[in-house]
């Protein structure tokens, strides 16, 4: 296993079949299969050499879409279906004028979503980030913000609740204190919102934004902040269902300092929990009533130069109670996830304090909060059937993109790059 990679991407079918992608030093991309118990079983090379920036996301119907900016500027896509890859490049990036940073991109059933940032070389501190959202040959391309950075890494980070809203949290400088600002995107409307809502307003510089939507669309916004030369852990929080919703509002969490690295969260069975960094250790803290309040877990004592931030895209662990977008791993011999209990990594000792997680809260299993949920979910679903069947519904896959592609010389991308 490549521990030098700098990016690291986890996929998990509908067979449960773990595949990691990786990018090394030199550009390349390879993807690993691995065994029930976590064990590689074969590394496969799809690109060689030559790739800056990767997204990778798996649909519904188990094809895994790749994007991948190349140092030639070429903006490649791949798709794997059928145990076979197919290839085509879709743009050109300007890399003359331009620097480019952060790439990510969402896949739904007929649509694809391309967000990216970039800055021109003449001012770098100036960053802009772009939307390109569309299916087959009706794409829209949108500027979503632009806004002042001291550092290219981290500018952004996506996630979707379940109307396919795209919500966005991004780090911006107001003078010299950087500050974090959510900005969202309305599929039904196609537009995203004018002005971006400040989440924080300390006269402390924060880093390593994160946005996690939750199951029952709560969004969730995690940071660090420059204390005393310590980076402290920063937590906000949106409600969509309570009497504080469409607010965010900060929350206080256990104090923890010394953190290194991007803070995450993913849910499992309706827990939510934090996984933070520091340069010996890797630590969690839970919440049994959704984000209102925080417990600490124990922290595991590990070298950070071991552990890894993964980015997954999965069909198995996305529905329910449970959703995970991100977690920390440690590839060697096998993978080892932290504080992760539903890909049941052998090799990590959970805490004592682990029997508190299972304990039965009187919030997740209150019959009357269930059924209020299932109603919204039904009159989010009658609602998005309305506008689907007000549209003429197209049956063509995302594969027929490659068909348009190669038929052209030109790509319908590239007057967005």
């Amino acid at each position: 296993m490549n521990k030098t990679s700098t990016s690291n991407h986890l996929v998990i079918n509908s067979k449960e079949e773990y595949i990691l992608f990786q990018l090394g030093s030199t550009g390349e991309v390879t993807y690993t299969f691995f065994n029930q118990s976590n064990e590689p079983i074969k590394t496969l090379n799809l690109h060689k050499e030559g790739v800056i920036k990767y997204s990778v996301a798996i649909d519904d119907v188990d094809k895994i879409h790749l994007i991948a900016l190349m140092r030639s500027g070429e903006l490649s896509y791949s798709f794997y279906e059928g145990n076979n890859w197919s290839n085509a490049v879709i743009a050109k990036f300007d890399f003359p004028s331009k620097i480019y940073d952060n790439i990510q991109v969402l896949v739904e059933e007929n649509s694809f979503n391309i967000i990216y940032s970039y800055a021109n070389l003449i001012n770098s501190k100036l960053w802009t980030i772009q939307h390109v959202t569309g299916s087959n040959e009706n794409w829209n391309q949108y500027n979503v913000s632009r806004f002042v950075s001291d550092r290219r890494s981290n500018s952004f980070i996506v996630d979707k609740d379940s109307f396919n809203t795209i919500h966005l949290l991004y780090r911006s400088m107001e003078g010299d204190i950087s500050q974090i600002y959510h900005m969202f995107f309305n599929s039904l409307t196609k537009k995203w919102i004018t002005t971006p809502q400040k989440l924080t307003s300390s006269k402390t510089n924060k880093l390593f934004p994160y946005i996690f939507v939750d199951t029952r669309d709560n969004l969730h916004g995690l940071w660090l902040e420059n204390v005393d030369n310590s980076h402290i852990l920063k937590y906000s929080r949106l409600s969509s269902r309570d009497d504080k919703k469409y607010q965010w509002h900060q929350i206080k969490l256990p104090y923890i300092s010394g953190c290194n690295n991007t803070p995450i969260m993913f849910e499992e069975k309706g827990i939510l929990k934090i996984i933070y960094s520091k340069s010996n250790s890797i630590g969690c803290i839970y919440s049994l009533d959704n984000g209102n309040t925080w417990v600490e877990e124990d922290v595991l004592n590990i070298d950070s130069s071991k552990v890894n931030f993964i980015k997954i895209s999965n069909l198995v662990f996305k529905s329910g109670s449970t959703k995970i977008n991100d977690t920390y791993c440690s590839i060697d011999e096998q993978l080892n996830f932290y504080f992760l209990d539903n890909f049941n990594s052998s090799n990590i000792k959970y805490p004592s304090t682990k029997e508190k997680l299972v304990k039965p809260d009187k919030d997740i299993n209150n019959i009357e909060g269930i059924n209020t949920i299932i109603d919204h979910q039904k009159q989010i679903k009658d609602t998005l059937n309305k506008v689907l069947n007000s549209q003429n519904k197209t049956d063509e896959k995302v594969d027929q993109i490659l068909e348009i592609l190669k038929s052209r010389k030109g790509s319908f991308f590239d007057k967005f790059f």
